[in-house]
């Protein structure tokens, strides 16, 4: 039976392992098939790398350092001088949190360029669920900077007169705008750029009927631009909101 009009057509995708594996692709487990699954499964074990490797590399640390840790050492120092630079004096503080952010971001950005693996920013829960974590932690630090009164003062906006109007703008930039913005901007440009890539393999001519001709390598390169910088600017929008947050306590006590 052919399927009516204004059905949503599915999202070109490149096959991932689970294609090989000999299981029930459609059977699900918590209400997700095994292909909805694949993304929580690809940043879990993400996760578990970052963290071991991080570990191995930083349990015996030396004064002359080798080549790992002298690498983990110039990406902290990119990473404090980066922050430091969106936020002032008070960035330090924020390092571990921005600098895991983009780390872990960009990861899960460049493993869709591994065959068979897919990044797990293309299904837009996990865009989502770190936006949240930004948006929380964001108000929080508003909250212990500013207190509660000031902080209420901070989103009724200058000059006071104009609170009637400042106000529920702000909440709707808090609420909605912001979270939208950072989740949405994520999971799109790289689904964009996943979906392209994966078109551009399916146009790939057969040297001799079975030797693919790579013509999809300028796609590949511009999906890896496109997964740093989305990562960057997860990293910088972080810095800005929360630096905006915080930054009326800041001005009370440079006055």
């Amino acid at each position: 039976m052919a399927e009516p009009s204004g059905v949503h057509q599915s999202i070109p995708e490149l096959p991932s392992f689970l294609d090989l594996l000999p299981i029930d692709k459609e059977r699900t487990f918590f209400s997700l098939t095994a292909h909805q699954w694949l993304p929580y499964i690809m940043s879990g074990l993400i996760i578990a790398f970052l963290v071991i490797f991080c570990y191995r590399v930083t349990r015996d640390l030396k004064k002359v350092p080798g080549s790992l840790q002298a690498l983990l050492e110039l990406i902290v120092e990119v990473l404090n001088d980066f922050v430091n630079s969106q936020m002032g004096r008070r960035g330090a503080a924020f390092v571990p949190l921005i600098g895991t952010l983009f780390i872990y971001i960009w990861v899960m950005n460049m493993i869709g360029q591994v065959p068979l693996l897919r990044s797990p920013t293309t299904d837009y829960n996990i865009p989502l669920a770190l936006t949240l974590i930004v948006f929380f932690l964001t108000h929080y630090h508003g909250l212990k900077s500013n207190g509660p009164v000031g902080y209420f003062k901070h989103l009724l906006g200058e000059p006071r007169w104009m609170a009637p109007l400042m106000f529920p703008l702000h909440m709707m930039q808090e609420l909605i705008a912001r979270p939208l913005s950072l989740s949405v901007r994520l999971f799109g440009n790289l689904t964009g750029e996943h979906a392209i890539l994966a078109i551009f393999v399916g146009f790939s001519p057969m040297l001799l009927g079975f030797i693919p001709i790579p013509v999809q390598l300028p796609m590949v390169l511009l999906d890896v631009l496109c997964a740093t910088l989305q990562a960057a600017i997860f990293a910088i929008l972080t810095c800005v909101y929360i630096s905006s947050a915080i930054g009326s306590h800041e001005n009370h006590e440079h006055e």
